[in-house]
């Protein structure tokens, strides 16, 4: 099998590239640079999940939408503020909430653009089990956009997306992708993997916040299996080196 039969790689893979300047219409996030040189987003995320289309550069959420946040802050380490309110998210008709709403549009754009990486990887990876598990999430992938798209019809949103050529950790964006499709080998692999498994994070993460405070059993529910398929994704992906 090519490269050991998928055991980890000496010292894992490598980080993102550098920072790089802000470009005309990036939309990249406020925060402070990783230590891989790209933007730090766990706090904007987490605004994105609570109150929906933000965008990506938005002010962090008011207190007022906190236990949306409490979970998954403590998961970076920090400390959740008090509980708010119970009125935070006004539920819309057909009982979905603004959460409900930001949720499945951060989630669809993050789907939509992983699914370009996806299919470069099932094509190119050089590890025979890398490929492979690229095969098997594109398939759920697809199948998660599918209820994602009929949850934001319900929900009213007008099908745009509010996340367009955002850069953000876990959304693949252009320029990575024309990195990625410059490397051979275990370059390729290492770097798709790194790209694959902070996608698969912060999937997780996100998704946790809308099971706390969405209002809509549907969208709760699929955010409840995205949470644990992406959990189980990246335990797959974890003796591969990733």
């Amino acid at each position: 099998m090519p490269r050991g039969g998928g055991r980890p790689h000496p010292g894992g893979p490598p980080s993102r590239p550098g920072s790089r300047p802000d470009g005309p219409g990036r939309g990249r996030t406020s925060g402070t640079a990783r230590g891989t040189g790209r933007t730090v987003l766990p706090g904007i995320l987490l605004a994105l999940a609570v109150l929906g289309p933000l965008g990506c550069g938005a002010s962090p959420a008011p207190s007022g939408t906190e236990p949306a946040r409490t979970a998954a802050v403590k998961e970076q380490g920090g400390q959740a503020a008090p509980a708010p309110s119970a009125s935070a998210s006004a539920v819309a008709a057909g009982g979905f909430n603004d959460t409900d709403r930001g949720w499945a549009q951060l989630m669809t754009a993050m789907d939509e653009r992983t699914l370009l990486l996806l299919d470069l990887v099932a094509d190119r990876a050089s590890d025979a089990e890398l490929a492979d598990l690229a095969r098997s999430t594109t398939v759920t992938h697809r199948a998660e956009l599918t209820r994602l798209r009929t949850i934001l019809r319900k929900t009213g949103a007008d099908g745009a997306n509010p996340h367009e050529g955002h850069d953000m950790k876990g959304m693949v964006t252009d320029d990575e992708l024309r990195t990625i499709t410059a490397k051979r080998g275990t370059a390729f692999d290492d770097l798709s993997m790194t790209y694959l498994r902070e996608h698969l994070e912060q999937s997780v993460l996100v998704s946790r916040g809308e099971q706390s405070a969405g209002a809509a059993a549907e969208a709760k529910k699929l955010a409840g299996e995205v949470t644990k398929r992406r959990t189980e994704q990246l335990a797959a992906l974890r003796p591969l080196g990733g």
